[in-house]
């Protein structure tokens, strides 16, 4: 069913995997959607669609605010205003912390830290105009959860900027959502992110690794999660009055958001009794 009052939506990483999905998604539900890719060729709008969607070149590991600024003013000058952004361009990668290099650890934390943040200080001056607006941030589980330090760190990093965010910005109307999606069939595992640099091999870590790289060949294109199904959660999420800071999705997330809560009390209350007797 169409929307009375259609929402725009600006989507980047639209050329795969969620991006993609809710493209797809907020299309078929009637609205608008500034979808941004590397390559603009990349995004296979719906049939029929061509008319309420706008593709854009945009690669968020540019360190330029002139790229964004210009995304953002070609979206606004076709749409008018920016009601949705999804902050959906990210890579992984199962790599121990001493397998792996400083610049690829760099890299990872450019795009999937960095250049989310671009983003959105490129779209908060339309939606603080506006007073309304909804982020939605593609964090991870894994931004909740012990994992391989540099995927795992990024989406850490994520998480506590989508708090912090929220509570700058909701004075203006504006809601930030951390989604935390648990697997999904997409094509995350590709072989191609995955894996410990040759020159950086410690043979203490072989178990370690060898675990992580089964884990990653178990779980290409065999993920329970539909991405469809997340896509049109987030677009009910987006017209909630009252959306939630931290989103996991997933037959898998909420057990990992669970433990992690589960250890953070059990850490502090085990400490709590001479934690607090520290003051003058």
């Amino acid at each position: 069913m169409e929307n009375a009052q259609p929402k725009v939506w600006f989507i980047t990483g639209a050329g795969s995997g969620i991006g993609k999905a809710v493209v797809n998604a907020a299309l078929e539900n009637g609205d608008r959607v500034i979808a941004t890719t590397r390559a603009a060729g990349k995004a296979d709008l719906p049939d029929g669609c061509e008319g309420r969607a706008l593709v854009l070149p945009l690669d968020v590991s540019d360190t330029s605010e002139a790229v964004y600024e210009n995304a953002v003013r070609k979206g606004c000058g076709r749409f008018g205003r920016i009601d949705v952004l999804v902050n959906s361009a990210g890579f992984g990668g199962v790599t121990n912390f001493e397998e792996t290099s400083e610049g690829t650890i760099r890299r990872m934390f450019e795009v999937n830290l960095f250049g989310l943040m671009r983003v959105t200080r490129a779209v908060l001056p339309v939606m603080r105009r506006q007073r309304s607006g909804r982020i939605f941030n593609i964090a991870s589980a894994a931004g909740y959860s012990a994992g391989p330090v540099p995927y795992h760190t990024s989406k850490f990093a994520v998480t506590g900027f989508s708090a912090s965010l929220a509570f700058e910005v909701a004075p203006f109307g504006i809601h930030v959502i951390n989604v935390a999606p648990g697997l999904f069939r997409t094509d995350f595992y590709a072989r191609d992110k995955w894996g410990t640099e040759p020159d950086y091999h410690i043979p203490d870590y072989d178990g370690c690794r060898w675990q992580t790289d089964f884990v990653a060949e178990a779980q290409k294109h065999e993920q329970p999660g539909n991405p469809d199904k997340l896509a049109r959660l987030l677009l009910e999420v987006a017209a909630a009055e009252n959306p939630p800071l931290h989103l996991a999705i997933g037959e898998d997330a909420p057990a990992v958001m669970d433990a992690y809560g589960d250890r953070l009390k059990q850490d502090t209350d085990a400490w709590r009794e001479k934690a607090v007797r520290t003051g003058f």
